[in-house]
């Protein structure tokens, strides 16, 4: 990328908080067009990024929007050219309509266009009935519909997202996720939009960046850096387990350049009558899908994915013995 085709571009961006870096990044770009996802778990530092980026939090470095560097005098008109959502959809006490030309008049549209793009954001959001309703009167899922309306309306060139669809039940925030995506990519607009959940990142974004205590641990294609982490860190984030030397020599694994540490997807590994002898620990049973959790004699343990419907085995009980082994091919070596 470079300074011609960046929506966005931050360097050394840093953030200090009673003495300490709340948030370092050396280097982030979002092309024209283009949807990065910040993805971390809780306090990350991901709300941080986005604030820093959309010139609502003081920081160190430098902010470029659309080639023009942020600096004093210029962060209102740079401003303009974007529009946040939150995860609290902050709708004020008054009519949804309202909600929307309030933004619109902020950025200085007239009275019958406000009316125009309000009514018509609110009906590409599938909100329009509630055009009348209070903002409070809503509930969550229709909210958040309301507040990416008001952001869309103002036809930002470029999208701070934080976490928007947190709050709604997960069926609700598969469809507003799609959805998104859509009006994205209708709308040419590039978008920074941070989450924790790994689902949502890889449906939303071709591109990645992972986030955790404030500094960026691995960026790239998004299905690359969910199947491949580069550390420790974050192959935890993941929901990758991972194993030392003495697991990796249990196993059978054969270490690859010298490197002796590995990370094992859930799905890479399985129970095999002749496998390692393993005791199961915990047993997780999720939406349709679920994980067994099993110590090694090594003391390392090992996630290996199941069907929901067969966690109810009784053999499958916390304290059991197991055999579990993995699959060579689909092991990720972890350099550091």
């Amino acid at each position: 990328m470079n300074a011609g085709t960046s929506a966005l571009a931050l360097h050394y961006l840093r953030v200090r908080r009673a003495g300490r870096d709340v948030l370092d990044v050396p280097h982030i770009e979002v092309d024209v067009g283009e949807t990065l996802a910040v993805l971390g778990p809780n306090g990350a530092g991901k709300s941080t990024l986005l604030l820093a980026a959309a010139l609502l939090l003081p920081a160190d470095g430098e902010v470029t929007i659309f080639g023009e560097m942020a600096r004093r005098g210029v962060h209102v008109r740079l401003r303009r050219q974007t529009a946040t959502v939150f995860q609290d959809a902050a709708l004020l006490d008054m009519t949804v309509r309202q909600n929307v030309e309030i933004a619109l008049a902020m950025h200085g549209v007239g009275g019958p266009e406000r009316r125009t793009r309000a009514e018509e954001w609110l009906g590409r959001l599938g909100v329009a009935h509630l055009a009348r309703q209070r903002g409070h009167a809503v509930s969550g899922g229709e909210a958040q519909r309301v507040s990416l309306a008001r952001a869309f309306a103002v036809r930002p060139r470029l999208l701070f997202l934080d976490e928007p669809f947190a709050g709604v039940d997960h069926a609700t925030r598969a469809t507003l996720t799609g959805e998104l995506r859509a009006l994205l990519a209708a709308e040419g607009t590039a978008a920074l939009f941070a989450t924790h959940d790994h689902s949502e990142a890889l449906l939303l974004a071709p591109r990645v960046v992972l986030l955790d205590a404030g500094r960026p641990l691995q960026v790239g294609p998004a299905t690359d850096v969910l199947a491949r982490p580069e550390s420790d860190r974050a192959a935890r984030f993941l929901g990758f387990s991972v194993l030392g030397p003495a697991s990796c020599t249990l196993l059978g694994l054969r270490p690859v350049d010298g490197v002796t540490r590995a990370a094992i997807a859930p799905e890479a590994a399985r129970l095999d009558a002749g496998g390692v002898l393993a005791t199961v620990r915990r047993v997780e049973a999720g939406a349709g899908a679920g994980r067994l959790l099993v110590e090694l004699a090594s003391g390392d343990s090992i996630a290996i994915a199941r069907p929901v419907e067969t966690l109810r085995d009784a053999s499958l009980a916390a304290g059991r013995e197991v055999r579990v082994a993995v699959d060579e091919a689909r092991v990720v070596w972890l350099a550091r």
